[in-house]
């Protein structure tokens, strides 16, 4: 099954993979800083970098480092916590929300475009098995 889905997934990759990283490329971007942009935004409130550094498995100082990249590019905000002043909370600018939807619209664009050759009833059954699926990852 993980093989099959596995396959299923670099199909659904392969029509936006030159597109993404033409727009890393043109954004100076790393996939590190990508990924970390991603979490960013999906976190929806400020989170240490300690917090950042667990939830990808990174080094403190590996993760503490990609955060000065992404501030010198205007893509995080940083400032000291309210009430330990040790402890730096980063967020994403508005820049890094619109960078992360150009990368989403891409990588949608890719999917569309393999699901353009599905018939009407392969269409139908992928959107069947779809809607049992759970809606939230596991945490």
């Amino acid at each position: 099954m993980a093989a099959e889905m596995l396959a299923l997934w670099r199909l659904l990759l392969a029509g936006s993979t030159r597109s993404l990283y033409a727009m890393l490329a043109d954004a100076d971007l790393s996939m590190t800083q990508l990924k970390m942009l991603h979490v960013l935004v999906e976190c929806q409130t400020e989170v240490s970098v300690k917090e950042i550094a667990e939830q990808l498995s990174m080094s403190l100082p590996n993760a503490s480092r990609t955060v000065d990249g992404l501030l010198q590019r205007g893509l995080v905000e940083r400032r000291e916590d309210e009430h330990d002043r040790r402890v730096k909370r980063v967020g994403p600018t508005q820049a890094a929300r619109d960078l992360i939807d150009r990368v989403d619209t891409a990588r949608l664009q890719g999917i569309e475009a393999w699901a353009e050759d599905l018939s009407p009833v392969q269409r139908q059954t992928l959107l069947d098995a779809l809607s049992i699926l759970p809606k939230e990852r596991r945490k």
